[in-house]
């Protein structure tokens, strides 16, 4: 769990340094957003995913992204400190964060399967 919380603080960095439109004023900040993002995706963004549904598939899967921006702009208003401009961002953000935790979860699973 909590190499899951350090690959989601890498991610929500790099969607930081690579979007224009996504601050924040100190790296505690990043460390407390990425721990209230892993916690709006545990809870919220299942709920959220069961609702839309409908939207899901008409859009075979699209629609998805723009639950991930809902929750990026959710844990923006919910963090002091961190800011997302606008949904731009907020797409672009999720895209970033989504392909980093996947990739570096990636690793993970390598390093944990030639442990073995």
């Amino acid at each position: 769990m909590l190499l899951r919380w350090v690959i989601l603080t890498l991610a929500v960095w790099a969607a930081v340094e690579i979007v224009p439109g996504i601050s924040y004023d100190r790296w505690q900040t990043i460390v407390l957003t990425a721990l209230v993002l892993g916690v709006l995706n545990a809870f919220v963004k299942p709920l959220l995913t069961v609702i839309s549904i409908p939207f899901i598939l008409l859009s075979l899967g699209l629609f998805l992204v723009v639950i991930n921006a809902a929750v990026l702009k959710m844990t923006a208003w919910l963090v002091p400190g961190f800011s997302v401009a606008d949904w731009g961002a907020a797409f672009l953000g999720s895209i970033v964060i989504s392909i980093v935790s996947m990739l570096c979860g990636g690793v993970n699973v390598e390093i944990t399967v030639s442990r073995r």
